[in-house]
């Protein structure tokens, strides 16, 4: 593990939830409990121990990268888009603890984090706007992290769910304009969308005067594939008749390509996210699970990445999603 879990730089919370992710994976592949070990010593300090330095509830958790990362602009704050990439898999390891009856004595703290992360950020959100502003943020992924939160919460905090639902439901509202379907020559349905949101629906969009849309980047699109798999998965039926079929067709005609992968999910690039493409693993390669020919796809357009993968916070989860 290359970050620590005290290092109250909320900047890891994106590594660490990966981690986290991949342990799931390779417990729900395999029952061994050294899995569910490994995310406990983790999220011990952070959610388990309240006494701890860098309890999460403490709100210690700020950023701290260098002058040149782009997120040095908000040094010394905390930050919702770090927390989301890690409080959706917080939510899914709490479901598998849940559903194995596992660690019950540390599921009421876990839980307890969760629902404070949430709630921290819809309060300041509606203190600020007095909507969900902040969580759906600028970008749909962003809102798909903490929709993926907010669905974890709907089956565990029954009674917030109407709060949670909510939020939601006005999530899924946007996500269904925002898909676009597209067909082939030969006729293959494919989805397409922007990252930016169809509508100004809420007061900090609203307030954006030149909110121009932006193709969907293939990397951050995975946190929507991933959103619409948890959406299935937990039974949110907004989503019921979705067919997940169109998006394993963008990987086989847009995105996976002979040697390579588009950056973008209309098969585009641009200098903004030129060779990001092959960040797939957060989302995208859990189609794998809807569509099995999709495994050798992967793995031949994969080919010259290898060394990325192999250096990257996310080589583990790479390695925990493959059949």
């Amino acid at each position: 593990m290359g970050v620590s879990s005290k290092s109250k730089n909320t900047y890891d919370f994106m590594a660490l939830g990966y981690f986290i992710n991949a342990n799931n994976n390779m417990y729900l592949k395999t029952k061994d409990k050294k899995y569910i070990d490994n995310n406990i010593s983790i999220i011990k300090p952070i959610l388990i121990d309240t006494n701890s330095n860098s309890a999460y509830q403490k709100n210690v958790w700020v950023m701290n990268v260098g002058k040149n990362n782009q997120n040095a602009t908000v040094n010394g704050q905390e930050h919702l888009i770090s927390e989301g990439y890690f409080f959706r898999y917080i939510g899914e390891f709490l479901d598998i603890l849940a559903k194995n009856n596992l660690y019950t004595n540390y599921q009421p703290l876990i839980k307890s984090g969760l629902k404070y992360s949430f709630n921290k950020w819809k309060a300041r959100s509606f203190s600020k706007y007095d909507d969900y502003s902040m969580l759906f943020h600028q970008r749909l992924h962003t809102g798909a992290n903490w929709a993926i939160v907010a669905l974890y919460l709907m089956k565990y905090d029954a009674s917030s769910k109407d709060t949670y639902s909510t939020f939601v439901n006005q999530f899924d509202q946007e996500l269904k304009k925002a898909l676009v379907v597209n067909r082939s020559a030969s006729g293959v349905s494919y989805y397409t969308w922007n990252s930016t949101y169809p509508d100004k629906f809420c007061k900090a969009l609203q307030a954006i005067k030149n909110y121009k849309p932006v193709v969907q980047d293939v990397s951050h699109g995975n946190h929507v594939v991933l959103y619409l798999i948890k959406a299935r998965e937990l039974n949110n039926a907004n989503w019921k008749d979705f067919d997940f079929s169109y998006l394993a067709n963008t990987l086989k005609l847009k995105i996976l390509k002979t040697d390579s992968i588009a950056d973008n999910v209309d098969g585009t690039t641009d200098p903004t996210v030129k060779n990001t493409g092959w960040r797939i693993s957060d989302g995208w390669m859990k189609l794998i699970y809807y569509d099995k020919s999709l495994y050798p796809l992967f793995e031949k357009s994969l080919t010259n990445y290898q060394n990325r993968i192999d250096n990257s916070g996310l080589e583990l989860q790479f390695n925990s999603i493959y059949p």
